[in-house]
C-alpha cells in the first residue's frame, strides 16, 4: 500500500502540514519506505488542491492520512480516483511510523 502524508519537511521528525493543497511537501511511505515529494500546489496562486490531488493521483497513492479534511474539490478528486482519506490527531509523521 502507499501512503501519502503533507509535511512541513523533509524528514521523519516533521510535523504532519494541518494543510493539504499548501502542505510544502509529500511524505509517500510504500513497503517500510519513506521518500519526500515537494508539493506543487503548495507555491500556485490557486487550485493548491487538486494539483496536490493530481500530484498523489499520477503516484498511485491507495490512501492519504490529513490532520483535517481537504478542500471539496481535492476531496471529490481523491474519492474519484479510489484513493481512501484517513483522519488523524498525530501531529508528527514519526507518530505514524
Amino acid at each position: 500500500m502507499k501512503i501519502a502524508i503533507p509535511v512541513k519537511e523533509q524528514k521523519r521528525e516533521s510535523e504532519i502540514s494541518g494543510e493539504f493543497g499548501r502542505s510544502p511537501f509529500f511524505a509517500i511511505i510504500e513497503n517500510g519506505n519513506i521518500k519526500f515529494i515537494e508539493n506543487p500546489g503548495a507555491k500556485s496562486g490557486g487550485g493548491a488542491g487538486a494539483k496536490a490531488s493530481q500530484l498523489l493521483i499520477s503516484l498511485k497513492v491507495d490512501k492519504v492520512i490529513l490532520r483535517k479534511p481537504a478542500g471539496p474539490n481535492a476531496s471529490h478528486a481523491l474519492k474519484e480516483s479510489g484513493i481512501e482519506i484517513e483522519i488523524t490527531d498525530s501531529k508528527s509523521l514519526k507518530e505514524l511510523l
